[in-house]
């Protein structure tokens, strides 16, 4: 399956990446680089995450930091579409 990134997963990401950098540079690179190698995962093997309370949106922890990666399968469109990366104390959708 193709792995397509939403607007707001895509601005997310960036604003993971600017706030860890402002505290650790080095982390932030490695911080990005789990979660876009989680999700490129998901394109072969999409049902790793479980599914959440919200009706379709799955979930997968990026071990090691406290990022959530949300996302939903369509299978219609072949691809699986990432919707929020969030920290794992904000309110998840």
């Amino acid at each position: 399956m193709k792995v397509r990134w939403s607007e707001t997963a895509l601005t997310e990401i960036e604003n993971i990446f600017a706030y860890v950098h402002q505290r650790n540079r080095s982390a932030a690179a490695a911080v990005v680089s789990r979660i876009e190698g989680l999700t490129s995962l998901l394109g072969e093997f999409p049902l790793i995450g479980h599914l959440t309370d919200e009706t379709h949106v799955r979930m997968l922890p990026v071990v090691r930091y406290p990022y959530l990666i949300f996302y939903a399968i369509d299978h219609g469109a072949d691809e699986v579409v990432i919707l929020h990366v969030r920290h794992g104390a904000q309110k998840h959708p």
